[in-house]
């Protein structure tokens, strides 16, 4: 799948779309036509949004602008490090217990 989309001219990748588009046309009804068609604006979507979440990890990482996300381009399923720990969670829940209980005596 790497040689799709082919490395043609995008005017002529698009009108190869509009071909296929009408020739596919003339052989279902509105209605499959309309099933056809929401499913193919689907998979584009998909594409689309796991493309420019893509995009945006690497442009965060590659230009530092203080994220600590790190994504593998080739690879959307590879999992990112982990960032925060259980040890870190409980610590954070230590400290607002005791603020917690800081604030609970001052009000008495």
């Amino acid at each position: 799948m790497h040689e799709f989309p082919p490395n043609i001219n995008p005017e002529v990748f698009t009108v190869s779309a509009l071909i296929v588009g009408l020739l596919i046309e003339d052989d279902f009804t509105a209605d499959e036509l309309n099933s056809i068609g929401n499913w193919l604006i689907l998979v584009g979507q998909i594409t689309l949004t796991t493309s420019a979440q893509q995009q945006l990890i690497n442009n965060r990482y590659q230009n530092n602008t203080g994220s600590r996300i790190k994504s593998d381009a080739n690879n959307h399923a590879s999992t990112n490090p982990e960032l925060v720990t259980k040890n870190d969670i409980n610590l954070l829940n230590e400290k607002i217990q005791r603020l917690e209980r800081l604030l609970n005596d001052r009000d008495k």
